[in-house]
């Protein structure tokens, strides 16, 4: 059993997916999932689903959702996988394996890579098998802006996974393949400073460093446009450094293997 929340929601049952019913059930399975194996309370998931205006029917509603879930699981044998609802008083939790759920398994992921910080090539590799797990914003198909704040913490994760993977690949010597993502994510994400400096940085590396500090430039105008701030000390330090040459920037060579 599979429970995928990167995306729109959805539960697999070895290569079939389940049919998880209305936004509003589908809701009820990902906040449970994210929790997984965490007391959530009926009135949380209230919340969650009605945020406005919950109506008298409310709580009557999620535990008809939760009944239903049951079932579908039930169908789809999930107990084989130890995979259940259970009840404690005026909560649920959703009994799994977290590595079941692509959200925890994203997460363990980008903690296994960390850890592999002397050894770039796999550190890339494991967050670049974390980033892939994303299939769109998390929840996507039951989002509310309710849970678009639940899910804030898990969008700032990827993004910084995604700073983590390319300072990886930079350290690799791979500047001139993600030069191009790097400038799509610069314009996403204005105001990340460690993206534009890894832009800037494998700019340079590919030889180009006057767009490197074309890219800072309209950076800072930006920031002094919109917040009246000049950018963070170290972007400036990368700046002084591309413009006078410094061979600190150049990639490390190779160490002699024995």
């Amino acid at each position: 059993m599979e429970f995928r929340l990167l995306g729109e929601v959805e539960a697999w049952a070895e290569d079939r997916q389940l049919d998880l019913g209305p936004p509003q059930q589908r809701l009820v399975l990902a906040v449970l999932a994210l929790q997984v194996n965490r007391l959530v309370s009926v009135d949380r998931l209230v919340d969650l689903t009605w945020p406005e205006s919950p109506p008298q029917t409310a709580r009557h509603a999620i535990h008809v959702r939760v009944s239903r879930l049951r079932a579908i699981l039930a169908m789809a044998g999930a107990h084989h996988d130890g995979v259940s609802i259970a009840t404690r008083g005026p909560r649920y939790i959703l009994r799994a394996d977290p590595a079941s759920v692509d959200a925890h398994r994203f997460r363990a992921l980008v903690t296994a890579a960390r850890a592999e910080a002397h050894n770039p090539d796999l550190q890339a590799s494991l967050l670049r098998r974390a980033l892939n797990l994303w299939r769109g914003p998390p929840l996507a198909d039951v989002a509310t802006p309710r849970v678009e704040e639940l899910c804030r913490p898990l969008k700032e994760a990827r993004l910084t996974a995604l700073e983590e993977w390319l300072d990886a690949e930079l350290r690799l010597g791979r500047h001139e393949e993600v030069i191009d993502e790097l400038a799509d994510l610069v314009v996403a994400h204005p105001h990340r400073q460690r993206l534009l400096a890894h832009l800037m940085l494998a700019l340079y590396r590919a030889g180009r460093a006057p767009e490197a500090l074309a890219a800072y430039q309209l950076a800072r105008r930006r920031l002094i446009d919109e917040f009246g701030l000049e950018p963070g000390s170290e972007l400036q330090k990368l700046q002084r450094a591309i413009l006078r040459g410094d061979p600190a920037l150049d990639l490390p060579p190779e160490r002699p293997t024995t």
